[in-house]
């Protein structure tokens, strides 16, 4: 099979992964430590999708996320280029992508470490978190938008921080419903403005 065939079948199936994770839920990420902000709140949109597979996508990057999720994507939809990066390193990327989307899943339940002010190559985002397997790195306006997805823990051990707490709600909704990870009793009693914001 060649490259970009088994590239397509794996963009269909983490397309569904990518739903299930990102599009459906919305996360809160605290800790103590945290200098730059108090807390984040994960939350991304369909145009998130391309960046996390390494793919060059040739079409809107909104388009490209459903029809990768309605199987209806096609060769013609991307290509395997992008300036600067050969095609040999660039086929490299994407593996690495998609094993690291393998190991999506279960990501908010597992033990995360963060760390503020991340950088790899030429990709700097405002926080990123590791579960060990995987590390997804995050760009901060309103809120903690994906930006990469990269194989195993790429976090340097300065100024690395574990999750306290780990909340989740519906996608769109206004409160956080669900303990994912910690202790909110604690975490709610020293923090107003968490308390607004959760059941």
């Amino acid at each position: 099979m060649r490259f970009e065939e088994r590239v397509l079948g794996l963009l269909v199936k983490y397309a569904s992964v990518y739903k299930e994770v990102f599009l459906d839920y919305e996360y809160l990420l605290y800790n103590p430590s945290f200098i730059d902000n108090p807390y984040y709140i994960v939350s991304a949109v369909e145009g998130h999708f391309g960046h996390l597979t390494g793919v060059h996508s040739i079409i809107p990057a909104k388009d490209f996320f459903i029809k990768c999720y309605n199987s209806t994507i096609s060769e013609t939809d991307f290509d395997l280029m992008k300036r600067y990066i050969n095609r040999k390193d660039m086929k490299g990327a994407i593996v690495d992508k998609m094993k690291a989307f393998g190991a999506l899943s279960t990501f908010f339940s597992s033990k995360l470490q963060a760390k503020e002010n991340f950088s790899k190559g030429k990709i700097h985002c405002h926080i990123a978190t590791t579960d060990s397997q995987v590390t997804v790195g995050f760009v901060n306006n309103k809120y903690a938008n994906p930006k990469t997805l990269l194989k195993g823990n790429e976090l340097f051990l300065s100024r690395v921080v574990d999750i306290s707490l780990v909340l989740r709600r519906d996608h769109g909704t206004n409160k956080f419903d669900t303990i994912i990870q910690g202790d909110i009793e604690s975490i709610l009693s020293a923090h107003s403005e968490l308390a607004r914001i959760t059941v």
